[in-house]
C-alpha cells in the first residue's frame, strides 16, 4: 500500500477518508517503514516540514509542491502545524519548534463513497 506524505489534513479527491491522531514516535516509524518498502510519496510543500520529518523518521524527505495525487486505497501520513500561519507571506519562512507539529494517519478509499452514492440514488428513484 502506498503511503502519501502531506503537510495538511486536506481531502484532494472524492472518496472515504478515516483520520486518526498518532504520536510523533508512531508517525516517524510509519514513515521509515514506508521508505524501507519504497512505498513513500512525499507531497510536503515546505523545507522546514520536510527537515522535521527527516529528523523524526531518519529518512530523506523530498519537497514536492505538485498537486496531490492519491492512489486508491492508500495510507496518508500527515505532519502539520498545530496552528494556522496568520500571515500567508510568512509561509516557508517560519522556524517552527518540534512541539508545533501534530501527526495523523488517514486511510483513503476512492470507490467506497461512489458506490454508496449510486446505491442511495437508485433506492431513491425506486421509491418514487
Amino acid at each position: 500500500m502506498t503511503t502519501i506524505l502531506l503537510n495538511s489534513a486536506m481531502m484532494p479527491d472524492e472518496g472515504l477518508y478515516i483520520l486518526r491522531r498518532v504520536s510523533r514516535e508512531f508517525f516517524g516509524e510509519l514513515v521509515a517503514d514506508a521508505h524501507r518498502r519504497s512505498n513513500l510519496q512525499s507531497y510536503i510543500g515546505y523545507p522546514e516540514t520536510a527537515q522535521h520529518i527527516e529528523k523524526i523518521s531518519g529518512v530523506p524527505i523530498s519537497v514536492n509542491r505538485s498537486a496531490t495525487q492519491l492512489p486508491d486505497q492508500c495510507l496518508i501520513a500527515i505532519c502539520k502545524l498545530k496552528y494556522r500561519v496568520a500571515d500567508p507571506g510568512a509561509k516557508g519562512k517560519l522556524q517552527p519548534e518540534e512541539d508545533d507539529y501534530e501527526y495523523f494517519i488517514a486511510t483513503y478509499d476512492r470507490n467506497h463513497l461512489r458506490w454508496r452514492i449510486v446505491s442511495d440514488e437508485s433506492q431513491s428513484s425506486q421509491a418514487t
